[in-house]
């Protein structure tokens, strides 16, 4: 049998993992989870979709899958949430009154660690379209109704890319060094509690185990997973992403349509 030259497997979702219908070969990976379980590798979710969303994914696989979710502000390792890193409430009310005052154009929403926020005033065009995406959708008058006890992960929002930059350029300028905004593709724009983002929730995962950065395999598609595929030691970039990513990507993987991820991994776990 071929030695496993990895010690942890973590793989962005949509575009990498997800083929563009949000499915996968439940039963491919099925076989790869039972071998990687067996050689205790583990198997890290890395997105920046909800926690409740990633764990819809998996629901038929009941162990064995550990989740950095929310761009790296929530990890959750054996069924348990081991980090949690929020935006200051008050922080995040000033954060949405300077979006809503000074970019009045972006779509936004909240995406705490037991429901997603909108506003009611929103088109339902666009509700609809982010249930699709979102869980425990919650419709509120104005954001000053968002439960201070529901722990706010990000602030989510349509709009340029570029925005990203100059928003939390902006905003700390005017409040302090807060937040990070983020890019998280398709025109939408994360923003985090500074110093959060999806390489920093893999490295915290792997410091949990005990694993360093040189034994991970990591995949991505995305300019958020830049960091990921940078720090690791076996780094691939699926065919499908852009190129930005897979000039720093060692190798590369076929596209997410033709479940990439998994034919490359069960190639190196010796699975048919």
């Amino acid at each position: 049998m071929t030695t496993i030259p990895f010690k942890a497997v973590a793989v962005d979702m949509d575009g990498t993992f997800l083929t563009e219908k949000k499915t996968f070969d439940h039963q491919l990976f099925g076989k790869i989870l039972k071998k990687l379980q067996a050689n205790n590798i583990p198997f890290i979710s890395a997105t920046g979709n909800q926690l409740i969303r990633s764990h819809e994914y998996f629901q038929e696989f009941t162990e064995g899958i550990d989740y950095v979710s929310e761009n790296g502000a929530i990890l959750e390792a054996d069924g348990k949430v081991i980090k949690r890193t929020a935006l200051d409430y008050d922080i995040a009310q000033k954060l949405l009154h300077f979006i809503q005052t000074e970019y009045p154009e972006a779509i936004i929403m909240v995406s705490a660690e037991h429901h997603c926020y909108i506003l009611k005033s929103m088109d339902k065009a666009t509700k609809d379209d982010i249930r699709i995406y979102y869980r425990k959708v919650e419709e509120i008058d104005k954001f000053t109704d968002i439960d201070p006890s529901d722990a706010i992960l990000k602030v989510c929002l349509t709009a340029d890319d570029e925005l990203a930059t100059i928003i939390q350029d902006r905003f700390n300028e005017k409040y302090g060094d807060y937040v990070r905004g983020t890019s998280s593709g398709n025109m939408t724009i994360d923003l985090v509690h500074k110093g959060i983002d999806k390489a920093k929730g893999v490295a915290d995962m792997l410091k949990y185990y005990g694993i360093e950065q040189k034994d991970l395999i990591a995949f991505g598609d995305g300019e958020n997973d830049i960091g990921m595929l940078e720090a690791c030691g076996y780094s691939y970039a699926m065919e499908n992403a852009n190129a930005k990513t897979k000039a720093v990507a060692k190798y590369e993987a076929p596209s997410n349509d033709e479940n990439g991820v998994l034919k490359v991994l069960a190639k190196y776990l010796d699975i048919e």
